[in-house]
């Protein structure tokens, strides 16, 4: 797919740009709200089926960030930067280095452990790694995320990044009630935020059109039905309470 153009202007907490070196995502996660955002490029029969390479785009990316101020490049926000594409496209790798050479700062976001290939560059230039981790119960993933690294795989990146220095945050969303949201559940990732040093933004699930379609595949229509503010403000009660418990910085993520 031709790239027009690399870095785009976000209104996401802490970022002023964000880059997206591919469009499509190969995890196929059930609760992704992408297809939502992006209804030219998805439909409900085929998203996580594909995968598009922006042609050109590391090209556009120095050009764009020559005309541009200096900022926090958000990578990430509509695709992961960690595609099973990216092993041999390297189109990440080659963003980071570009992005960190000409003065820019990165929040990279994932839910793969092939990000741990460049923790060189991301501690090299002082980013800051997030790892989506909804849930440490392997069940889970294969359920809602079938395309994306196992659980396991992610916690062991988060863990190396933090013991190189590197500033990490997991984020825990969706939470979705009755799935990810027991006090087992809750207590395994915010572990693993407390021995990594690392920040939890939480997140709920908000039901989209092409989302709903695809949850059918995972969730009764009653389950769809109890997703209530109820459900949520005493979910995030409980979360909040654990994480001052065990000395976790607990924040919504939007």
């Amino acid at each position: 797919m031709p790239c027009k153009s690399a870095v785009s202007r976000s209104s996401l907490p802490g970022l002023q740009y964000t880059i997206n070196p591919y469009v499509g995502c190969q995890h196929g996660c059930l609760y992704c709200y992408v297809p939502d955002v992006l209804r030219r490029f998805a439909s409900t029969g085929s998203w996580g089926e594909y995968v598009h390479v922006k042609a050109g785009f590391i090209e556009r990316l120095r050009d764009d960030l020559k005309r541009l101020p200096p900022g926090v490049i958000g990578v990430s926000t509509v695709t992961d930067p960690y595609q099973p594409l990216e092993r041999e496209q390297e189109l990440t790798r080659h963003a980071l280095d570009i992005i960190g050479s000409a003065g820019f700062r990165a929040s990279i976001q994932t839910k793969s452990s092939l990000v741990s290939r460049d923790l060189d560059l991301i501690k090299t230039y002082g980013f800051e790694l997030g790892m989506t981790v909804t849930s440490l119960d392997e069940k889970f993933r294969k359920k809602f995320e079938p395309g994306a690294s196992p659980v396991e795989e992610r916690a062991h990146a988060v863990e190396e990044a933090s013991s190189m220095g590197i500033k990490t945050w997991i984020f825990y969303g969706p939470i979705i009630p009755g799935q990810n949201d027991s006090e087992g559940e809750m207590n395994a990732v915010i572990g693993l935020a407390e021995r990594t040093g690392s920040m939890i933004l939480y997140d709920r699930l908000n039901l989209k059109p092409f989302m709903k379609s695809r949850l059918k595949k995972a969730l009764t229509p009653l389950e769809m039905q109890i997703l209530t503010e109820a459900d949520f403000a005493s979910l995030y009660s409980r979360l909040t309470a654990i994480c001052r418990q065990r000395g976790v910085v607990a924040r919504y993520a939007f």
